[in-house]
């Protein structure tokens, strides 16, 4: 086991791990490598305060985009995985994730993330079908897009794709479900709450009445997506294309391309489009 707290030690990996980007600021932090041929990318501006990263296998990535904010992180890597975050997400506890049998984790830009919030990607034990004898809990990977809220002690689990604009209460618990764009959901197991909602990083712990007031009407659509086939890019492409590399060399070539495709779009899915999917099946099957 290698354990750094000192960052210049990155650029001195062994058994053809790899560094690159730019040095992070390790603040109370470590990196510890157990395998090989893995890779930890920073980029500019990359501070972890109170974080382990770990990499307990082989060929796999965590990447960081740069962040105005601190990186809070407790993420453990085993093999063929990867783990990437966009731009300026704000960490106010520590995000806690375990990436497992092969599968990936993807969070997008300017993201919000409260205390206690865990992801996992794996049950991590088997399941079988009593009467076939095959497993039924297989490992799935994690997608969130842009500008997404996950609130305190949210459980976010494998298989969920939450698109941009989406807020995830409280307590909830997510597993395996598309959440779509500007979408608000809740509970254990979550369910929708609100849709057409949009959400604003202002705090109103400190506000008095003017404040609140002032508030009371947010004339902007920076935050309301929609979708556009220009624009979009699929989460089941993203994961076919980081599982099917065959090497921690191409799954970093890959993600390095989602730091210059920022379309505000990018990874939105409405909800009106889902829900008049359903009714023209409905319609189809009177006529059946």
């Amino acid at each position: 086991m290698l354990k750094i707290t000192d960052p210049n030690l990155l650029n001195e990996l062994p058994q053809n791990n790899r560094f690159i980007g730019t040095l992070p600021t390790l603040d109370n932090s470590s990196i510890i490598f157990n395998g090989k041929n893995n890779i930890l990318y920073c980029d500019e501006h990359v501070h972890l305060t109170n974080s382990i990263l770990t990499f307990n296998g082989n060929n796999s990535v965590i990447y960081l985009c740069r962040n105005k904010h601190l990186y809070k992180l407790d993420v453990v890597t085993y093999n063929n995985s990867a783990f990437y975050v966009g731009q300026n997400n704000y960490f106010n506890g520590k995000l806690s994730a375990i990436l497992s049998e092969q599968k990936h984790i993807f969070i997008g830009d300017d993201g919000l993330f409260s205390f206690g919030i865990w992801m996992r990607i794996a049950d991590p034990h088997l399941i079988y079908h009593t009467d076939s004898k095959k497993r039924i809990n297989p490992t799935k990977s994690i997608y969130l897009g842009d500008h997404v809220w996950i609130g305190q002690s949210a459980m976010i689990l494998k298989g969920t794709q939450i698109h941009s604009g989406s807020i995830i209460g409280t307590l909830s618990v997510v597993s395996g479900k598309e959440i779509p764009s500007n979408t608000s959901w809740a509970g254990n197991p979550s369910r929708k709450i609100a849709e057409n909602i949009f959400w604003t990083d202002k705090c109103v712990h400190s506000w008095i009445d003017n404040q609140t007031t002032e508030n009371n009407v947010c004339k902007t659509d920076a935050y309301t997506y929609h979708y556009d086939p220009k624009e979009f890019i699929a989460f089941s492409q993203i994961d076919q294309k980081l599982t099917d590399a065959s090497n921690s060399e191409e799954r970093y070539a890959y993600l390095t391309t989602f730091t210059t495709h920022k379309a505000k779009n990018r990874f939105t899915v409405e909800h009106q489009k889902k829900s008049s999917t359903k009714s023209f099946c409905k319609l189809l099957k009177l006529f059946k």
